[in-house]
C-alpha cells in the first residue's frame, strides 16, 4: 500500500512523515527532495532523473510512504506510471500566514531544485501559487484513480490523535483485496461501497466490496479462503454475500452479482463521497453506472408509499394470528412492524438515508412508543394490539396529511373489519 502525503511547502510533510515511518518501520519513505539531493545537480537535466529514479521507487515498492507536493509534472508522470488504485492519501495544510512568517530559506537551499525554477519565483511565490493546488479537493480529485479514501491532517494537530483513530488494517486488507481481484480474470468488476466509499471508515468499521462475476459466490468464497489462509478465522456464505472474519475482529463482506445494478440500493445510501474512490476494476461504463446510482432520486413518496404497504399487509396479518393462538408468529410480524414504523417517522422527518436500516434509530426519535411493541413469545396481550392498532393509524394519517401517502387508503371505514379482534 502506498500513504501518499501531499501539501504545499513548509506546511510539515517530512515532519509528519517521520513521524509516521516510526510507526510503520516496514514502509519505505520516499521522498522526491532526498531523490532531488542524490541524483539532481541543480539543472533540468538533473531534475528529469532524480523525478524518473523517484517514480521508479515509488513503482517498485510495494508498501511505501510517498513525500512530495503532489503536483507539477512530477506528479502527471507518477499518475500515469500508476495503473490501478494502490493507497490512501493524507493531506497536509497549514495556515497561510503562519507558514510564510515560519520560512527557513536555509532548510530549501540544501535541495537543488532547477536553477530555473528559482529564476522565475521566489519560495513565497511558489507557495502562493501551490495555494490552491494543494487544498484537499484539489489534491483528491487529481489523485481519484489512485486512491480508495483521503484525510487531512492539520501543522497544529497532534500526530497521536491522528495515529490513535487511523484504521490501517482496513487500507492494508483493501489493498491485498484490490490486489486479488485485479490479478483475477473471472473478476468483471470490482468496487468498494459502504463506510470506506463514504471515505468515513473508521477503525470499528466493517468493509463492503462488490465484485461482479459469471462464477458463483461458492467458487469466490473458496478462492478468497485460499488467498487469506489462517488470517481468516471465520467464513461463510449467506446468499451472494462472502463473510470473512478476521483474527482482530474486523468483518469483510463480499458480495458476489451478475450485474453492478445489485448493489444500486446500498450503493446509492452509502453516500458515496467520489464514485471514483471506489472503482477498483472494470470499463469506464462500468464508472458512469456507478455515477447514475447516485444520480437516481427515489421520491419520499414512493418510499413512502411501498414501505406503508408492507406494514399495513403484516398489520392485518395480527388478528389471524390472535384467533390462530399463535404468539411466536405474532411477536415476530409485530417485531416487522416497528421496523417499518421507525422508517416512516424518519421520513417524516426528512431522514432519507441510510433509510432500509436508520442509523441510531432509538436516539433520533425520542418519542417513538416502543411500548406499542412489547411483545411476548408465548402469549398475546389484546392491549398491546389495541395500542399498536392507535399508534399506526395516527402514523398513516400523519403521512396523509403532508401528502406522503395516499388519503383513505389504509384505516378507512371500508377496512376495519380488518382490524377487529374475534
Amino acid at each position: 500500500m502506498h500513504i501518499f502525503v501531499f501539501g504545499n511547502l513548509n506546511v510539515g510533510k517530512s515532519t509528519f512523515c517521520k513521524a509516521l515511518s516510526e510507526k510503520l518501520p516496514t514502509y519505505t519513505l520516499l521522498s522526491l527532495d532526498s531523490y532531488r539531493q542524490i541524483y539532481s545537480d541543480g539543472s533540468l537535466e538533473g531534475e528529469a532523473l532524480a523525478c524518473g529514479k523517484f517514480v521508479d521507487a515509488v513503482v517498485n515498492t510495494p508498501s511505501a510512504i510517498v513525500e512530495f507536493t503532489g503536483c507539477g509534472p512530477v506528479a502527471k508522470q507518477l499518475k500515469d506510471a500508476l495503473t490501478h488504485k494502490c493507497g490512501i492519501l493524507v493531506t497536509i495544510t497549514r495556515n497561510m500566514a503562519e507558514n510564510i512568517e515560519s520560512l527557513d530559506s536555509e532548510k530549501f537551499e540544501n535541495v537543488p531544485y532547477p536553477i530555473e525554477y528559482k529564476q522565475q519565483q521566489n519560495l513565497v511565490q511558489t507557495i502562493e501559487q501551490l495555494e490552491d493546488r494543494t487544498t484537499l479537493s484539489a489534491l483528491e480529485l487529481a489523485w481519484q484513480d489512485q486512491i480508495w479514501q483521503s484525510y487531512t491532517y492539520s501543522f497544529e494537530q497532534s500526530f497521536q490523535s491522528f495515529w490513535d483513530q487511523f484504521p490501517l488494517e482496513h487500507h492494508e486488507l483493501i489493498e491485498r483485496i484490490n490486489r486479488f481481484v485485479l490479478r483475477e480474470i473471472g473478476v468483471e468488476v470490482a468496487v468498494i461501497y459502504g463506510s470506506l466509499g463514504a471515505n468515513q471508515v473508521v477503525i470499528d468499521s466493517d468493509i463492503d466490496y462488490f465484485i461482479q462475476s459469471s462464477f458463483p459466490a461458492s467458487y469466490w468464497l473458496d478462492s478468497l479462503q485460499q488467498y487469506f489462509g489462517h488470517e481468516v478465522i471465520h467464513a461463510d456464505l449467506l446468499g451472494k454475500k462472502i463473510t470473512l472474519r478476521f483474527k482482530t475482529s474486523l468483518l469483510v463482506e463480499v458480495v458476489v452479482g451478475k450485474q453492478l445494478s445489485d448493489i444500486a440500493l446500498y450503493y446509492r445510501e452509502s453516500l458515496i463521497h467520489n464514485s471514483d474512490f471506489t472503482f477498483v476494476k472494470g470499463s469506464l461504463e462500468h464508472c458512469d453506472q456507478l455515477i447514475s446510482f447516485l444520480d437516481q432520486q427515489v421520491s419520499t413518496s414512493h418510499s413512502v408509499a411501498l414501505i406503508a404497504s408492507e406494514l399495513y399487509f403484516l398489520f392485518c396479518s395480527l388478528p389471524k394470528l390472535v384467533k390462530a393462538g399463535d404468539a411466536y408468529k405474532y411477536s415476530f410480524h409485530t417485531m416487522i412492524i416497528r421496523h417499518y414504523a421507525i422508517q416512516l417517522e424518519h421520513l417524516l422527518l426528512g431522514n432519507s438515508a441510510h433509510n432500509y436500516l436508520p442509523k441510531q434509530a432509538a436516539v433520533n426519535l425520542p418519542d417513538f412508543p416502543w411500548m406499542s411493541f412489547e411483545t411476548s413469545p408465548k402469549s398475546i396481550d389484546p392491549n398491546q394490539y389495541f395500542l399498536l392498532h392507535s399508534y399506526l393509524k395516527g402514523l398513516l394519517q400523519r403521512l396523509e396529511n403532508v401528502d406522503l401517502l395516499e388519503p383513505e387508503k389504509y384505516f378507512s371505514k371500508q377496512t376495519e373489519s380488518l382490524h377487529h379482534l374475534q
